[in-house]
This record gives C-alpha cells, sequence and structure tokens, in this order.
C-alpha cells in the first residue's frame, strides 16, 4: 500500500499561497497544477502552471500559460481544471478588465473558458461565461464535467449595499471587537453550464441562499459552492455559510434549478469546501475546514483541515479525519444557526489541547484528485496570527518559528516574482502537498 507522503511547496514554485489552483492527471500520467497570482496586481498577469512527473511528491519550476494565438493567458485565480467529453483539457478561471480583446468595466469580475487540445502546452481564446456588467466569482478545483458531457460550472455573486466604511465587517459583541466576514452583503449560489464543450453558457434559472425558517429569521450568505452529481443523476451542492455549518442544496435538473438549502451536519468556519466522488469506492468525499464558535471568537480560524466519508451520497459522513490540525479533535458538533464571529487570529493559549502550537492557522482552500489508489490534496498554508502571542506568551522567536513551519520571507517571494502582492509582515506561507492511499480515508 502506498505510504502517507507530505511536503512543502515553496512560493518560488507556487506563487500564491493558497493557490486558488487546481490539480488535473494528464494523459501521459504526469499531473498538471495550474493557479493565477491574486488580484492586487497590475497589469494583469499570466496564469502558471507546474508538472509533476512522480504522482506529486515534485513540481517543475513554474512556466505562464500560453494562447494558441501566442499571447499569456492572463488570470487573477481560481483555476478548474476538467476533463471534457471530446478528450481536450477545459479551463476556467476569473479574470478581469481588458482580457484577450474583451473589454471589462474595471470594476467587475468575470469568468472566462478556455480548452486545451494539447494537454495544457496552449489554450484557446477565452469565452467570457457571465455577462459583463455583473461581477461574477468561481471558485479553485469546482467545476466539473457530468456523465453525459455537461460543463458544471458552480458560481456565487454578492447584492447589497455599498459600504459607508473600510471598517463596515467590524461588530462590537461581548464588550470586545471581532469580524463577521459577510455583514453589509448577501452572497448568492448559481450555476452557469455549457452543452456544447464550452462555446456558449446558460445561467441557472434561480439562485440560492439560506433562509432560516423560510426567511422568517432572516437570510443568510451561502457562497463558494461546489457541486458533485450523484448516483441518480441529481446534483448535490454543498456551500458556505456563516451560520456554523455547511448547507447542501439539490438541483434535478442537471444544474438548470436548484431547492432551497438545507443544513447539514458538517460544522464549518466559513470557508470553502472540496466534494469529490473516489473512484475507487464510489463514496463520496469531503475536504473542509471545521471549527467550534470559541474556536472563531480566539482566532482560531482554519487551522483544522478535515475530511470525512460519505456511503450514502452526502445524507450523513463518517470516518472524520484531519489533514492539518494544532489538536486531536476530528469532529466538532456543530452549533446552533447564528451569526458567526472572528476574533484576531492568534495562536491558541490552551497548549495542552492544542499541544501542535503555534502552527499555521490558514490551512485552506484545497484540491483533490485522484491517481491511481491515491489521493493528490494541495492546500494553503500560512498565517501565524499575532505575533506578541509567539514571543511573549510562547516564550519563541518569531522568525524561527516561521522557518521551521516553511514560511517563505517575503523579500524571497518578491525577488522570485517582481508582481508579488504587497501586504504586511516579514513572512508569508506556501502550499502543502498531501498523498494519502485511499484506504487512509477509511482506516
Amino acid at each position: 500500500m502506498a505510504k502517507d507522503f507530505e511536503a512543502v511547496i515553496p512560493l518560488s514554485k507556487v506563487g500564491l499561497s493558497p493557490s486558488n489552483g487546481s490539480v488535473i492527471p494528464l494523459k501521459d500520467g504526469r499531473l498538471f497544477w495550474a493557479w493565477g497570482i491574486g488580484s492586487a496586481n497590475e497589469p494583469l498577469q499570466p496564469m502558471h502552471g507546474n508538472i509533476s512527473s512522480d504522482g506529486g511528491r515534485t513540481w517543475s519550476e513554474p512556466g505562464a500559460l500560453k494562447l494558441t494565438t501566442g499571447e499569456p493567458l492572463l488570470s487573477i485565480f481560481k483555476a478548474n481544471l476538467f476533463r471534457m467529453s471530446s478528450g481536450a483539457l477545459g479551463l476556467i478561471h476569473t479574470g478581469e478588465v481588458t482580457h484577450g480583446g474583451i473589454s471589462w468595466p474595471t470594476q467587475y469580475h468575470g469568468i472566462f473558458f478556455h480548452k486545451s487540445e494539447d494537454e495544457g502546452r496552449t489554450w484557446s481564446t477565452p469565452v467570457p461565461i457571465n455577462p459583463p456588467n455583473m461581477s461574477t466569482w468561481v471558485s479553485g478545483d469546482k467545476c466539473f464535467v457530468l456523465s453525459d458531457g455537461r460543463i458544471i460550472a458552480p458560481v456565487y455573486a454578492f447584492m447589497g449595499p455599498e459600504p459607508a466604511t473600510a471598517d463596515f465587517k467590524a461588530v462590537q459583541r461581548l464588550g470586545q471587537r471581532f469580524t463577521y466576514s459577510e455583514r453589509c452583503c448577501l452572497a448568492h449560489s448559481y450555476a452557469y453550464y455549457s452543452d456544447d464543450q464550452g462555446q456558449t453558457w446558460t445561467r441557472s434559472r434561480n439562485d440560492v441562499f439560506v433562509l432560516l425558517e423560510g426567511g422568517a429569521k432572516g437570510s443568510y450568505s451561502l457562497n463558494e459552492p461546489d457541486v458533485v452529481e450523484l448516483t441518480d443523476g441529481r446534483l448535490l451542492m454543498m456551500g458556505r455559510t456563516n451560520l456554523g455549518r455547511l448547507y447542501r442544496s439539490y438541483s434535478e435538473d442537471r444544474g438548470a434549478t436548484w431547492l432551497q438549502p438545507e443544513p447539514t451536519e458538517l460544522a464549518l468556519i466559513p470557508s470553502p469546501c472540496n466534494i469529490k466522488r473516489i473512484p475507487k469506492t464510489d463514496d463520496l468525499l469531503i475536504i473542509w475546514n471545521q471549527a467550534s464558535r470559541w474556536e472563531m471568537m480566539i482566532g482560531l480560524y482554519r487551522h483544522r483541515l478535515s475530511c470525512a466519508i460519505s456511503k450514502d451520497e452526502g445524507e450523513t459522513w463518517q470516518n472524520h479525519k484531519n489533514l492539518e490540525s494544532l489538536d486531536d479533535v476530528a469532529q466538532i458538533e456543530p452549533e446552533s444557526e447564528e451569526m458567526a464571529i472572528m476574533g484576531p487570529t492568534s495562536q491558541p493559549l490552551d497548549r495542552l489541547r492544542y499541544h501542535r502550537a503555534p502552527g499555521p492557522l490558514r490551512c485552506n482552500e484545497p484540491t483533490c484528485t485522484f491517481v491511481d489508489d491515491t489521493a493528490v490534496i494541495t492546500y494553503g498554508h500560512l498565517e501565524l496570527g499575532d505575533k506578541s502571542v509567539i514571543e511573549k506568551t510562547y516564550e519563541m522567536d518569531y522568525d524561527s518559528v516561521a522557518r521551521k513551519l516553511g514560511f517563505t520571507e517575503r523579500s524571497e517571494a518578491c525577488r522570485r516574482w517582481p508582481w508579488y502582492p504587497s501586504s504586511p509582515g516579514r513572512w508569508d506561507g506556501n502550499n502543502k502537498v498531501r498523498i494519502l492511499p485511499i484506504d487512509w480515508f477509511y482506516s
């Protein structure tokens, strides 16, 4: 049986953490990892890609993706790779402004489709999926192809007033300041689909968001959706909420309409999940971040990256395990559906329970693909939180902790990538690859 393998992928290889990318096997057995460089860069930069010839254990130097015209494939991020029924590779990503000759208003983001007939060496000119006057977002590694060849792109958008101040996400609770990530807006999810190999796209006829008690207790966001096809032909959408748990919605007509979302048994800190069907067993695998309300309030955001198996098409989940966690708790019981508030990011003070601290507090944006009897999973591996806690409470050197975890010094990232986003702090996280035998998820 294959052994568990893990490796830190530095920013010199994949220049954004998390990569918001996607990984797919090529026809010759190699793996292709595509990723964008983020939205804080002007002018827009090319999407990049890496190749692995050993099942994900090592990766080539990154190269910029190119169109068949020889021009760069410009992008922000959120790469989605999939194999179309024609055999060609498909790519959906987020772009903006002027892209491939398409002029977009600067305040809008669009999603674009490309195909590759040569296994990712070159890509067709972009096909816009959403209208240019409406911002639409897609998460990484979420788009896929149904058994009948239809391409599904689960997407989301926001509506609400423009915030009056830059501090609009701050709230006061219990005499302290917290963050409410989706204050002053309502996120809604839907899908685009194509039945002609990505040349034209149709929007689903309705959007979904959370209505507690049919709206009597308010309306809440549902965003960053992921979708999987069930064995009975329905589609299952799993979406992020700010209510402490994942929600699910079903489509009975291949993505054209979606039913009212309902809560699952999976506790959640607001973050995207990744759901896939395991080829070897035909069960569903979900990877997501779970946390208790208390952990959110004390700043333990996404330290726990977990996975679980469903043998009944997503009705129930079992075999909870952690890919990353500062403690050994693999299953958080969901609490009442209330607004999640988050305190400043910080390492835990309870070092008895969180015995792996200090460690990364944002292990998120997972991708997943399958090679033979293994799952190849990538995710971001970043964020140490309040420096004073590590130095004064833990009595540890902050820079030494960052180096031990494999974080990248910002100056090194800037030398490799002149466009690297500017942000405070000396250290940046990186990405991690886990290669796990399928049997590991069931043990």
